[in-house]
Protein backbone atom coordinates (compact mmCIF):
# COMPACT_ATOMS: atom_id res chain seq x y z
CA UNK A 1 0.00 0.00 0.00
CA UNK A 2 2.81 2.26 -0.11
CA UNK A 3 2.31 4.07 -3.20
CA UNK A 4 -1.50 4.66 -2.38
CA UNK A 5 -1.03 5.65 1.28
CA UNK A 6 1.81 8.11 0.22
CA UNK A 7 -0.24 10.16 -2.36
CA UNK A 8 -3.48 10.46 0.04
CA UNK A 9 -1.35 12.80 1.94
CA UNK A 10 -0.16 14.42 -1.69
CA UNK A 11 -4.05 14.69 -2.78
CA UNK A 12 -4.67 16.35 0.36
CA UNK A 13 -1.87 19.05 -0.64
CA UNK A 14 -3.09 19.48 -3.71
CA UNK A 15 -6.71 19.84 -3.40
CA UNK A 16 -8.96 22.14 -1.35
CA UNK A 17 -45.19 9.46 -15.31
CA UNK A 18 -45.39 5.85 -14.65
CA UNK A 19 -46.02 3.38 -17.42
CA UNK A 20 -47.66 -0.20 -16.96
CA UNK A 21 -49.15 -1.03 -20.42
CA UNK A 22 -47.42 -3.13 -23.40
CA UNK A 23 -45.27 -1.05 -26.04
CA UNK A 24 -45.77 -2.56 -29.31
CA UNK A 25 -43.07 -1.40 -31.54
CA UNK A 26 -43.77 -1.02 -35.48
CA UNK A 27 -41.35 -2.52 -38.00
CA UNK A 28 -39.86 0.25 -39.53
CA UNK A 29 -41.11 0.47 -43.06
CA UNK A 30 -38.57 1.58 -46.17
CA UNK A 31 -38.82 5.30 -47.25
CA UNK A 32 -38.18 6.18 -50.37
CA UNK A 33 -35.94 9.20 -48.60
CA UNK A 34 -33.58 6.88 -47.73
CA UNK A 35 -30.11 6.54 -49.64
CA UNK A 36 -26.82 4.73 -49.30
CA UNK A 37 -24.00 7.39 -48.42
CA UNK A 38 -20.93 5.58 -49.44
CA UNK A 39 -18.08 5.04 -47.48
CA UNK A 40 -15.11 7.29 -47.27
CA UNK A 41 -12.33 5.73 -45.00
CA UNK A 42 -11.30 2.37 -44.42
CA UNK A 43 -12.50 0.39 -42.20
CA UNK A 44 -15.80 1.74 -42.44
CA UNK A 45 -19.14 1.04 -40.82
CA UNK A 46 -20.85 -1.17 -43.26
CA UNK A 47 -23.71 1.69 -44.00
CA UNK A 48 -24.79 4.87 -43.55
CA UNK A 49 -28.41 6.44 -43.84
CA UNK A 50 -29.46 9.65 -45.39
CA UNK A 51 -32.33 11.26 -44.78
CA UNK A 52 -33.17 14.80 -45.55
CA UNK A 53 -36.48 16.39 -44.63
CA UNK A 54 -37.72 20.21 -44.78
CA UNK A 55 -40.03 22.22 -43.61
CA UNK A 56 -41.68 25.24 -45.10
CA UNK A 57 -42.05 28.75 -42.81
CA UNK A 58 -44.94 30.18 -42.50
CA UNK A 59 -44.72 33.64 -43.97
CA UNK A 60 -44.68 35.41 -40.85
CA UNK A 61 -41.38 36.04 -39.27
CA UNK A 62 -39.46 34.40 -36.22
CA UNK A 63 -40.97 36.13 -33.56
CA UNK A 64 -38.37 38.16 -31.62
CA UNK A 65 -36.41 36.70 -28.54
CA UNK A 66 -35.49 33.48 -30.44
CA UNK A 67 -34.44 31.21 -27.21
CA UNK A 68 -33.78 32.16 -23.51
CA UNK A 69 -31.15 34.21 -22.74
CA UNK A 70 -31.85 34.59 -19.21
CA UNK A 71 -30.97 32.36 -16.13
CA UNK A 72 -28.16 30.19 -17.55
CA UNK A 73 -25.02 31.22 -15.93
CA UNK A 74 -23.46 27.93 -14.10
CA UNK A 75 -25.50 25.49 -16.24
CA UNK A 76 -23.96 22.48 -18.54
CA UNK A 77 -23.82 23.25 -22.35
CA UNK A 78 -26.61 20.81 -22.10
CA UNK A 79 -29.89 19.25 -20.91
CA UNK A 80 -31.51 15.76 -21.54
CA UNK A 81 -35.17 14.98 -20.81
CA UNK A 82 -35.90 11.52 -22.11
CA UNK A 83 -39.10 9.16 -22.05
CA UNK A 84 -38.24 5.72 -23.53
CA UNK A 85 -40.77 3.09 -23.74
CA UNK A 86 -38.70 0.05 -24.32
CA UNK A 87 -40.05 -3.68 -25.70
CA UNK A 88 -37.58 -5.96 -24.49
CA UNK A 89 -39.09 -8.45 -26.27
CA UNK A 90 -38.75 -6.87 -29.88
CA UNK A 91 -35.26 -5.02 -28.62
CA UNK A 92 -36.91 -1.79 -29.66
CA UNK A 93 -37.96 1.15 -28.60
CA UNK A 94 -40.26 4.98 -28.83
CA UNK A 95 -38.16 7.19 -27.33
CA UNK A 96 -39.22 11.37 -26.56
CA UNK A 97 -36.09 13.51 -26.04
CA UNK A 98 -36.01 16.84 -25.16
CA UNK A 99 -32.75 18.73 -25.66
CA UNK A 100 -31.92 22.07 -24.02
CA UNK A 101 -28.87 23.64 -25.51
CA UNK A 102 -27.37 27.05 -24.22
CA UNK A 103 -24.63 28.72 -26.94
CA UNK A 104 -21.45 28.91 -24.53
CA UNK A 105 -19.42 30.00 -27.88
CA UNK A 106 -18.32 33.17 -28.73
CA UNK A 107 -20.40 34.01 -31.43
CA UNK A 108 -24.31 33.11 -32.62
CA UNK A 109 -25.25 30.03 -34.18
CA UNK A 110 -27.58 28.98 -37.16
CA UNK A 111 -27.68 25.51 -36.83
CA UNK A 112 -26.87 22.85 -34.45
CA UNK A 113 -25.17 19.55 -35.34
CA UNK A 114 -26.25 16.44 -32.94
CA UNK A 115 -24.27 13.09 -33.00
CA UNK A 116 -26.97 9.98 -33.73
CA UNK A 117 -24.87 6.86 -33.24
CA UNK A 118 -27.60 4.53 -33.95
CA UNK A 119 -28.04 5.68 -37.17
CA UNK A 120 -24.32 4.04 -38.55
CA UNK A 121 -27.04 0.48 -38.71
CA UNK A 122 -29.30 0.23 -41.50
CA UNK A 123 -32.61 0.19 -40.13
CA UNK A 124 -32.01 1.28 -36.48
CA UNK A 125 -32.82 4.48 -35.84
CA UNK A 126 -35.76 6.30 -37.26
CA UNK A 127 -36.75 10.21 -36.21
CA UNK A 128 -40.39 10.45 -36.53
CA UNK A 129 -40.41 14.32 -35.29
CA UNK A 130 -38.76 17.30 -34.57
CA UNK A 131 -39.04 20.58 -33.35
CA UNK A 132 -37.19 23.85 -32.28
CA UNK A 133 -38.41 26.18 -29.64
CA UNK A 134 -41.98 23.89 -30.40
CA UNK A 135 -41.63 24.38 -34.04
CA UNK A 136 -41.68 21.78 -36.59
CA UNK A 137 -37.91 22.16 -37.78
CA UNK A 138 -36.68 20.67 -40.65
CA UNK A 139 -33.07 18.58 -40.50
CA UNK A 140 -30.42 16.57 -42.98
CA UNK A 141 -29.76 13.23 -41.15
CA UNK A 142 -26.34 11.46 -42.63
CA UNK A 143 -24.91 8.92 -41.05
CA UNK A 144 -23.99 10.19 -37.44
CA UNK A 145 -24.38 13.74 -38.42
CA UNK A 146 -27.83 15.18 -37.49
CA UNK A 147 -28.17 18.87 -39.11
CA UNK A 148 -30.94 21.18 -37.55
CA UNK A 149 -30.81 24.39 -39.45
CA UNK A 150 -32.31 27.34 -36.97
CA UNK A 151 -34.73 29.94 -37.66
CA UNK A 152 -33.32 32.32 -35.94
CA UNK A 153 -29.47 32.55 -35.21
CA UNK A 154 -29.24 31.70 -31.10
CA UNK A 155 -26.58 34.63 -29.51
CA UNK A 156 -23.98 33.52 -26.85
CA UNK A 157 -25.65 33.16 -23.82
CA UNK A 158 -28.82 32.29 -25.08
CA UNK A 159 -30.81 28.92 -24.82
CA UNK A 160 -33.19 26.82 -26.71
CA UNK A 161 -35.31 23.78 -26.46
CA UNK A 162 -35.46 21.00 -29.27
CA UNK A 163 -37.81 17.89 -29.10
CA UNK A 164 -36.86 14.97 -30.68
CA UNK A 165 -39.55 11.59 -31.45
CA UNK A 166 -37.54 8.85 -32.57
CA UNK A 167 -37.62 4.85 -32.67
CA UNK A 168 -35.11 2.68 -32.18
CA UNK A 169 -34.52 -0.99 -33.50
CA UNK A 170 -31.44 -2.53 -31.53
CA UNK A 171 -28.95 -4.30 -33.85
CA UNK A 172 -28.11 -7.42 -32.98
CA UNK A 173 -24.44 -8.21 -31.75
CA UNK A 174 -22.34 -9.15 -34.73
CA UNK A 175 -19.05 -11.07 -35.76
CA UNK A 176 -15.71 -9.37 -36.20
CA UNK A 177 -15.29 -6.20 -35.65
CA UNK A 178 -18.72 -5.22 -35.90
CA UNK A 179 -18.90 -6.89 -32.40
CA UNK A 180 -17.28 -4.46 -30.36
CA UNK A 181 -20.08 -2.46 -31.07
CA UNK A 182 -21.77 -4.35 -28.81
CA UNK A 183 -22.43 -1.87 -26.34
CA UNK A 184 -25.24 -0.92 -28.14
CA UNK A 185 -26.66 -4.25 -29.50
CA UNK A 186 -29.03 -7.63 -28.42
CA UNK A 187 -28.22 -10.84 -27.13
CA UNK A 188 -29.99 -13.49 -25.82
CA UNK A 189 -30.04 -12.42 -22.31
CA UNK A 190 -29.11 -8.47 -22.84
CA UNK A 191 -30.03 -5.48 -24.16
CA UNK A 192 -27.41 -2.72 -24.40
CA UNK A 193 -27.84 0.76 -24.74
CA UNK A 194 -24.76 2.58 -25.36
CA UNK A 195 -24.76 5.76 -27.58
CA UNK A 196 -28.37 5.07 -28.07
CA UNK A 197 -29.42 8.83 -27.55
CA UNK A 198 -28.87 12.08 -30.19
CA UNK A 199 -26.57 14.27 -28.28
CA UNK A 200 -24.99 17.77 -29.32
CA UNK A 201 -21.54 18.05 -30.27
CA UNK A 202 -19.24 19.99 -28.83
CA UNK A 203 -18.48 23.18 -30.60
CA UNK A 204 -14.91 23.81 -30.28
CA UNK A 205 -11.90 26.06 -32.11
CA UNK A 206 -14.50 27.39 -34.18
CA UNK A 207 -16.59 24.72 -36.01
CA UNK A 208 -19.12 21.18 -34.59
CA UNK A 209 -16.28 18.55 -33.41
CA UNK A 210 -18.03 15.10 -35.25
CA UNK A 211 -15.66 12.72 -36.27
CA UNK A 212 -15.28 10.39 -39.37
CA UNK A 213 -16.54 7.07 -38.16
CA UNK A 214 -14.51 4.08 -38.56
CA UNK A 215 -14.45 0.83 -37.03
CA UNK A 216 -11.24 1.12 -34.82
CA UNK A 217 -11.00 3.01 -32.01
CA UNK A 218 -14.30 5.38 -30.81
CA UNK A 219 -14.65 9.11 -32.32
CA UNK A 220 -17.38 10.28 -29.97
CA UNK A 221 -16.86 13.79 -28.62
CA UNK A 222 -18.83 14.89 -25.81
CA UNK A 223 -19.70 17.78 -23.55
CA UNK A 224 -20.61 17.23 -20.00
CA UNK A 225 -24.45 17.21 -19.74
CA UNK A 226 -27.03 16.32 -17.17
CA UNK A 227 -29.55 14.13 -17.56
CA UNK A 228 -32.88 12.97 -17.06
CA UNK A 229 -34.61 9.46 -18.32
CA UNK A 230 -37.37 7.53 -17.56
CA UNK A 231 -37.78 4.20 -18.63
CA UNK A 232 -40.73 2.13 -18.95
CA UNK A 233 -40.48 -1.43 -19.98
CA UNK A 234 -42.83 -4.25 -21.66
CA UNK A 235 -42.11 -7.47 -23.46
CA UNK A 236 -40.23 -8.40 -20.32
CA UNK A 237 -39.99 -11.18 -17.45
CA UNK A 238 -40.65 -10.23 -13.79
CA UNK A 239 -36.47 -11.03 -13.41
CA UNK A 240 -35.66 -7.82 -15.52
CA UNK A 241 -33.16 -5.66 -14.02
CA UNK A 242 -31.59 -2.88 -15.42
CA UNK A 243 -28.11 -1.60 -14.85
CA UNK A 244 -27.73 2.29 -15.24
CA UNK A 245 -25.43 5.06 -13.74
CA UNK A 246 -26.90 8.08 -11.37
CA UNK A 247 -29.58 7.91 -8.81
CA UNK A 248 -32.23 5.40 -9.95
CA UNK A 249 -36.10 5.45 -8.36
CA UNK A 250 -38.39 2.23 -9.67
CA UNK A 251 -41.06 4.79 -9.97
CA UNK A 252 -43.48 1.79 -10.86
CA UNK A 253 -44.12 -1.59 -11.50
CA UNK A 254 -42.03 -1.80 -14.98
CA UNK A 255 -40.96 2.42 -14.73
CA UNK A 256 -37.27 3.30 -13.51
CA UNK A 257 -36.03 7.04 -13.20
CA UNK A 258 -32.45 7.95 -13.38
CA UNK A 259 -31.15 11.35 -12.80
CA UNK A 260 -27.63 11.75 -13.50
CA UNK A 261 -25.81 15.46 -13.37
CA UNK A 262 -22.47 16.43 -15.15
CA UNK A 263 -21.82 13.03 -17.30
CA UNK A 264 -20.80 12.63 -20.73
CA UNK A 265 -22.84 9.86 -21.65
CA UNK A 266 -26.23 7.90 -20.20
CA UNK A 267 -25.82 4.26 -20.82
CA UNK A 268 -28.27 1.26 -19.99
CA UNK A 269 -27.98 -2.61 -20.00
CA UNK A 270 -31.10 -4.84 -19.29
CA UNK A 271 -31.40 -8.32 -18.61
CA UNK A 272 -33.82 -10.70 -17.15
CA UNK A 273 -30.79 -12.91 -15.88
CA UNK A 274 -28.61 -10.81 -13.71
CA UNK A 275 -27.10 -11.18 -10.87
CA UNK A 276 -26.44 -8.39 -8.88
CA UNK A 277 -23.83 -7.78 -6.13
CA UNK A 278 -22.80 -4.58 -4.55
CA UNK A 279 -19.95 -3.18 -2.49
CA UNK A 280 -18.80 0.41 -1.08
CA UNK A 281 -15.50 1.71 -1.53
CA UNK A 282 -13.50 3.90 1.24
CA UNK A 283 -15.40 6.80 -0.05
CA UNK A 284 -18.67 5.45 0.25
CA UNK A 285 -19.53 4.95 -3.94
CA UNK A 286 -21.83 2.32 -4.44
CA UNK A 287 -19.80 -0.09 -7.03
CA UNK A 288 -22.79 -2.92 -8.13
CA UNK A 289 -21.59 -5.56 -10.20
CA UNK A 290 -24.46 -7.12 -12.88
CA UNK A 291 -22.65 -10.88 -13.88
CA UNK A 292 -24.53 -13.69 -15.38
CA UNK A 293 -24.09 -17.49 -14.40
CA UNK A 294 -21.22 -18.25 -16.28
CA UNK A 295 -19.24 -15.72 -13.80
CA UNK A 296 -19.21 -18.68 -11.55
CA UNK A 297 -16.54 -21.10 -13.23
CA UNK A 298 -16.02 -24.89 -12.21
CA UNK A 299 -12.47 -25.12 -12.76
CA UNK A 300 -10.79 -28.57 -14.38
CA UNK A 301 -10.17 -29.97 -10.55
CA UNK A 302 -14.19 -29.11 -10.13
CA UNK A 303 -13.22 -25.91 -7.72
CA UNK A 304 -16.23 -23.03 -8.61
CA UNK A 305 -13.82 -19.82 -8.94
CA UNK A 306 -16.22 -16.46 -8.61
CA UNK A 307 -15.42 -14.18 -11.73
CA UNK A 308 -17.78 -12.16 -10.11
CA UNK A 309 -16.84 -11.73 -6.85
CA UNK A 310 -13.40 -10.75 -8.36
CA UNK A 311 -14.40 -8.08 -10.53
CA UNK A 312 -16.24 -6.36 -7.70
CA UNK A 313 -13.30 -6.66 -5.47
CA UNK A 314 -10.80 -5.10 -8.51
CA UNK A 315 -13.39 -2.35 -9.08
CA UNK A 316 -13.74 -1.29 -5.50
CA UNK A 317 -10.12 -1.71 -4.63
CA UNK A 318 -9.12 0.62 -8.52
CA UNK A 319 -11.98 3.06 -7.61
CA UNK A 320 -10.44 3.85 -4.30
CA UNK A 321 -6.83 3.67 -5.55
CA UNK A 322 -7.16 5.82 -8.32
CA UNK A 323 -9.61 8.84 -5.98
CA UNK A 324 -6.46 8.93 -4.00
CA UNK A 325 -3.83 8.90 -6.83
CA UNK A 326 -5.57 10.95 -9.76
CA UNK A 327 -9.13 12.67 -7.80
CA UNK A 328 -12.42 12.32 -6.72
CA UNK A 329 -14.83 9.65 -8.66
CA UNK A 330 -17.20 12.18 -10.12
CA UNK A 331 -20.54 10.17 -9.33
CA UNK A 332 -21.89 8.00 -6.69
CA UNK A 333 -22.46 5.40 -8.06
CA UNK A 334 -20.23 2.71 -10.42
CA UNK A 335 -21.72 -0.04 -12.35
CA UNK A 336 -19.90 -2.79 -13.65
CA UNK A 337 -21.62 -5.40 -16.38
CA UNK A 338 -20.98 -8.14 -17.72
CA UNK A 339 -21.37 -7.54 -21.69
CA UNK A 340 -21.98 -10.17 -24.10
CA UNK A 341 -19.66 -8.21 -26.70
CA UNK A 342 -15.37 -8.60 -26.75
CA UNK A 343 -13.25 -6.45 -24.52
CA UNK A 344 -14.74 -3.58 -22.34
CA UNK A 345 -16.36 -0.07 -22.75
CA UNK A 346 -16.22 2.29 -20.91
CA UNK A 347 -19.49 5.13 -20.02
CA UNK A 348 -19.87 7.36 -17.72
CA UNK A 349 -20.54 5.86 -14.64
CA UNK A 350 -20.79 2.49 -16.23
CA UNK A 351 -18.35 -0.17 -17.58
CA UNK A 352 -18.78 -3.22 -19.55
CA UNK A 353 -16.49 -5.77 -19.81
CA UNK A 354 -16.61 -9.16 -21.69
CA UNK A 355 -18.11 -12.05 -20.60
CA UNK A 356 -15.12 -13.80 -21.99
CA UNK A 357 -12.90 -12.19 -19.15
CA UNK A 358 -15.43 -13.72 -16.67
CA UNK A 359 -15.73 -17.22 -18.46
CA UNK A 360 -12.30 -17.47 -18.34
CA UNK A 361 -11.34 -16.08 -15.80
CA UNK A 362 -9.46 -18.95 -13.09
CA UNK A 363 -8.75 -17.44 -9.98
CA UNK A 364 -5.10 -16.18 -11.03
CA UNK A 365 -5.57 -12.75 -10.89
CA UNK A 366 -3.06 -12.35 -13.95
CA UNK A 367 -5.85 -12.43 -15.81
CA UNK A 368 -8.10 -10.41 -18.05
CA UNK A 369 -10.62 -9.75 -16.02
CA UNK A 370 -8.39 -7.87 -13.38
CA UNK A 371 -6.53 -5.32 -15.80
CA UNK A 372 -9.84 -5.00 -17.98
CA UNK A 373 -11.79 -4.19 -14.71
CA UNK A 374 -9.46 -1.85 -13.73
CA UNK A 375 -8.45 -0.31 -17.11
CA UNK A 376 -12.21 0.24 -17.30
CA UNK A 377 -12.76 1.93 -14.15
CA UNK A 378 -9.70 3.79 -14.81
CA UNK A 379 -11.76 5.25 -17.56
CA UNK A 380 -13.69 7.26 -14.83
CA UNK A 381 -11.25 9.32 -14.67
CA UNK A 382 -9.75 9.22 -18.11
CA UNK A 383 -12.64 10.13 -20.45
CA UNK A 384 -16.04 10.54 -18.08
CA UNK A 385 -14.27 13.40 -15.87
CA UNK A 386 -11.39 14.59 -18.20
CA UNK A 387 -12.84 14.52 -21.90
CA UNK A 388 -10.77 14.61 -24.92
CA UNK A 389 -10.71 13.91 -28.49
CA UNK A 390 -10.71 10.10 -28.65
CA UNK A 391 -10.64 9.77 -32.85
CA UNK A 392 -7.48 12.79 -33.31
CA UNK A 393 -5.81 12.00 -29.76
CA UNK A 394 -6.84 8.91 -28.33
CA UNK A 395 -3.68 8.40 -25.73
CA UNK A 396 -5.10 10.40 -23.27
CA UNK A 397 -7.64 8.12 -22.44
CA UNK A 398 -6.25 4.84 -23.50
CA UNK A 399 -2.86 5.28 -23.03
CA UNK A 400 -3.95 6.32 -19.11
CA UNK A 401 -6.53 3.96 -18.59
CA UNK A 402 -3.91 1.10 -19.51
CA UNK A 403 -1.16 2.53 -17.52
CA UNK A 404 -3.27 2.67 -14.53
CA UNK A 405 -3.58 -1.09 -14.95
CA UNK A 406 -0.04 -1.60 -14.16
CA UNK A 407 -0.16 0.93 -11.06
CA UNK A 408 -2.72 -1.37 -9.74
CA UNK A 409 -1.17 -4.19 -10.33
CA UNK A 410 1.85 -2.50 -8.89
CA UNK A 411 -0.12 -2.02 -5.75
CA UNK A 412 -2.08 -5.20 -4.97
CA UNK A 413 -0.30 -7.68 -7.16
CA UNK A 414 3.45 -6.17 -6.91
CA UNK A 415 4.90 -9.63 -7.73
CA UNK A 416 2.58 -9.68 -10.91
CA UNK A 417 4.68 -6.49 -12.61
CA UNK A 418 7.00 -8.12 -14.53
CA UNK A 419 4.30 -10.69 -15.82
CA UNK A 420 1.96 -7.17 -16.82
CA UNK A 421 4.78 -5.79 -18.53
CA UNK A 422 5.52 -9.15 -20.11
CA UNK A 423 2.36 -10.51 -21.13
CA UNK A 424 0.24 -7.08 -22.05
CA UNK A 425 2.98 -5.01 -24.02
CA UNK A 426 6.25 -6.23 -24.91
CA UNK A 427 5.26 -9.73 -26.21
CA UNK A 428 3.51 -7.49 -28.94
CA UNK A 429 6.41 -5.44 -29.98
CA UNK A 430 5.00 -2.29 -29.85
CA UNK A 431 5.88 0.45 -32.59
CA UNK A 432 4.81 3.49 -34.02
CA UNK A 433 3.72 6.85 -32.10
CA UNK A 434 1.41 6.98 -29.26
CA UNK A 435 -0.07 10.43 -30.47
CA UNK A 436 -1.76 9.03 -33.65
CA UNK A 437 -5.19 9.52 -34.32
CA UNK A 438 -7.38 6.22 -34.97
CA UNK A 439 -7.24 6.69 -39.07
CA UNK A 440 -3.31 6.33 -39.14
CA UNK A 441 -4.28 2.12 -38.40
CA UNK A 442 -5.69 -1.03 -40.38
CA UNK A 443 -6.04 -3.19 -37.59
CA UNK A 444 -7.11 -3.12 -33.89
CA UNK A 445 -4.06 -4.59 -33.05
CA UNK A 446 -1.79 -1.86 -34.89
CA UNK A 447 -3.73 0.95 -32.91
CA UNK A 448 -3.94 -1.28 -29.35
CA UNK A 449 -0.19 -1.43 -29.73
CA UNK A 450 0.94 1.94 -30.62
CA UNK A 451 -2.16 3.84 -28.21
CA UNK A 452 -2.63 1.85 -25.85
CA UNK A 453 0.70 -0.37 -24.96
CA UNK A 454 3.22 2.59 -26.68
CA UNK A 455 1.15 4.63 -24.78
CA UNK A 456 2.17 2.71 -20.98
CA UNK A 457 5.38 2.49 -21.74
CA UNK A 458 6.10 6.28 -22.30
CA UNK A 459 4.03 7.14 -19.30
CA UNK A 460 6.32 4.74 -17.56
CA UNK A 461 9.12 6.59 -18.73
CA UNK A 462 7.86 9.78 -17.86
CA UNK A 463 7.62 8.97 -14.62
CA UNK A 464 11.57 7.64 -14.62
CA UNK A 465 12.16 10.89 -15.78
CA UNK A 466 10.49 13.41 -12.96
CA UNK A 467 10.25 10.33 -10.45
CA UNK A 468 7.13 8.95 -8.70
CA UNK A 469 6.33 11.51 -6.85
CA UNK A 470 6.25 14.31 -9.58
CA UNK A 471 4.55 12.04 -11.69
CA UNK A 472 1.97 11.23 -10.04
CA UNK A 473 1.07 14.83 -8.72
CA UNK A 474 1.37 15.73 -12.69
CA UNK A 475 -1.38 13.76 -13.37
CA UNK A 476 -3.73 15.05 -10.32
CA UNK A 477 -2.24 18.34 -12.08
CA UNK A 478 -3.63 17.09 -15.21
CA UNK A 479 -6.96 15.68 -14.07
CA UNK A 480 -7.58 19.14 -11.92
CA UNK A 481 -6.92 21.41 -14.68
CA UNK A 482 -9.24 18.70 -17.24
CA UNK A 483 -12.56 17.69 -15.36
CA UNK A 484 -15.28 18.55 -17.26
CA UNK A 485 -13.66 19.73 -20.14
CA UNK A 486 -12.82 18.23 -23.27
CA UNK A 487 -8.93 18.99 -23.51
CA UNK A 488 -6.34 18.43 -25.73
CA UNK A 489 -2.87 17.08 -25.56
CA UNK A 490 -1.33 20.67 -24.90
CA UNK A 491 -2.85 20.68 -22.09
CA UNK A 492 -1.63 17.37 -20.72
CA UNK A 493 1.86 18.66 -21.02
CA UNK A 494 0.83 22.17 -20.10
CA UNK A 495 0.80 21.03 -16.03
CA UNK A 496 4.54 20.48 -16.45
CA UNK A 497 6.86 23.49 -15.57
CA UNK A 498 9.96 24.29 -17.62
CA UNK A 499 12.18 22.27 -16.00
CA UNK A 500 10.24 19.20 -16.42
CA UNK A 501 9.38 19.82 -20.01
CA UNK A 502 13.31 19.80 -20.21
CA UNK A 503 13.76 16.70 -18.15
CA UNK A 504 11.09 14.43 -20.21
CA UNK A 505 12.22 16.28 -23.46
CA UNK A 506 13.73 13.15 -24.89
CA UNK A 507 11.05 10.44 -23.89
CA UNK A 508 8.44 13.18 -25.88
CA UNK A 509 10.63 12.77 -29.02
CA UNK A 510 10.80 9.42 -28.94
CA UNK A 511 7.59 8.50 -28.26
CA UNK A 512 5.39 11.17 -30.30
CA UNK A 513 5.03 12.66 -33.90
CA UNK A 514 4.59 16.18 -32.03
CA UNK A 515 7.11 15.69 -29.03
CA UNK A 516 5.78 19.14 -27.71
CA UNK A 517 3.24 21.73 -27.47
CA UNK A 518 4.56 23.99 -29.74
CA UNK A 519 6.15 22.00 -32.37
Amino acid sequence: MIIRCFFVLVALAISACSFTGNVDIPQLPTATTVRVVPATLVPTVDRQLSVVTTVTAEASETPAGFGNCRFTAGQPVSKYIVTANVNYAQRAAIVQQSVRYINRTNGSLDEIILSVEPNQWPGAFRLNAMTVETEAAGYELTGRRLTVPLPRALEPGCALEMKLEFQLNVPQIGQGLSAYKGFLGYSPRQLNLGNWLPVVVPHLDGGWLLRDAVLIGEQTVMDIADWDVTVNVSGAPDTLTIAGPGEMTKTGERTWKFELSQSRDFTLSLSDQFNVTRAESESGVSVELFSFNDALVQTENGTAVDGAAHALDTAVKSLAMFEDLFGPYPFRRLAVVEGDFPDGMEFSGLVFVSRDWFTRYTGNPASFLTVITAHEVAHQWWYAAVGSDQALAPWLDEALATYSEYVFIEEYYPDLKDWWWAWRVDGYGPEGFVDSTVYHFSSIREYINSVYLLGAKMLHDLRSDLGTETFFVMLRRYYEAGKGRVVSPDVFWSVLTADELLATQETRRRYLRRSSPDS
